[in-house]
């Protein structure tokens, strides 16, 4: 179950993969053309979502159970007074990956819009790998330093203190990326020699110039009833900043883990498979002389 990777840039405005939730909810092949892009390109639109608190977990759940995490099966995100998370204020927020602070960083986010009549709050989002590679080719003294050098990431409140200690990007035994882990806000102070301080400063920076840079970004203002799903392990997310008083702007979102995703492909595929054979017509086993 090979899928080749499609990295993008700014050119994917206008066309970023979308499927319709009816199809996605009632037919094989619109939920594998929404599994099939999540995989290829890392990110999803879901159009026609009924605009029901919630209604992203049955989304979810078609294909598989939700990730639980410290902000609970699924997190809303809107202006709240005293947050615990840069999230839910109107301000504006960097590129970043979600709780990189996790040892596993759960694969899929799930952003489901149910009221956005702010003025702003557009969200933004960039090939992480797309990023990473342009990284390698321009500075691989960067890259390297980042693929090398563990760096810790934490994230605490008055009732968790979670943390991870990973490199910002990491690569099989083949050098090809399988994960990068960029949030600013949960990364820690660094724990390097000496030596290696200004070096891992200037390349976070290198990498950082590139993910500010526009040519890499897609900008999207969510409407209600439209699901935007993609890869938490390649896809960064942001969004620029609103005025609440302006109107409403309210989102729901959950994780998933890749595995499901995989796994619901794969019965997809046994099914057809069964289909397929079910159609073949019978051999003819009749001695015939």
């Amino acid at each position: 179950m090979q899928t080749e990777r499609a990295l993008w840039d700014a050119g994917l405005n206008g066309a970023v993969p979308t499927v319709d939730f009816s199809a996605y909810m009632g037919t094989d092949a619109g939920m594998r053309a929404w599994i099939e892009a999540i995989r290829t390109h890392g990110i999803v639109l879901l159009q026609g979502v009924p605009q029901e608190p919630g209604k992203l977990l049955e989304v979810a759940r078609r294909v598989g159970p939700v990730r639980h995490t410290n902000f609970g099966d699924h997190y809303d995100v809107i202006s709240m007074p005293n947050p615990n998370a840069v999230a839910y204020t109107a301000l504006g927020l960097e590129l970043h990956h979600d709780l990189v602070n996790w040892r596993f960083p759960p694969d899929v986010q799930m952003l489901s819009c149910l009221k956005s009549s702010v003025t702003g709050g557009e969200s933004l989002f960039a090939d992480g790998f797309r990023v990473a590679e342009d990284l390698r080719t321009q500075n691989p003294e960067a890259f390297a330093l980042l693929s090398q050098q563990l760096v810790e990431f934490r994230f605490q409140d008055a009732d968790t203190d979670i943390r991870a200690t990973a490199p910002m990007l990491a690569l099989d035994a083949h050098g090809q990326l399988t994960r990068m882990r960029f949030n600013n806000w949960l990364r820690s102070s660094l724990k390097v020699s000496e030596e290696m301080v200004l070096p891992m400063y200037d390349a976070i920076a290198a990498l950082w110039a590139l993910l500010r840079d526009a040519r890499y970004h897609l900008t999207m203002k969510l409407q209600p009833g439209e699901l935007i799903a993609y890869d938490n392990n390649r896809v960064l997310h942001g969004r620029k900043s609103f005025d609440p008083s302006s109107g409403e702007r309210h989102l729901q979102g959950c994780y998933m883990n890749m595995e499901d995703l995989d796994s619901a492909l794969r019965l997809l595929e046994r099914r057809a498979s069964f289909a397929r054979e079910a159609d073949y017509p019978q051999a003819d086993n009749e001695l015939r002389l």
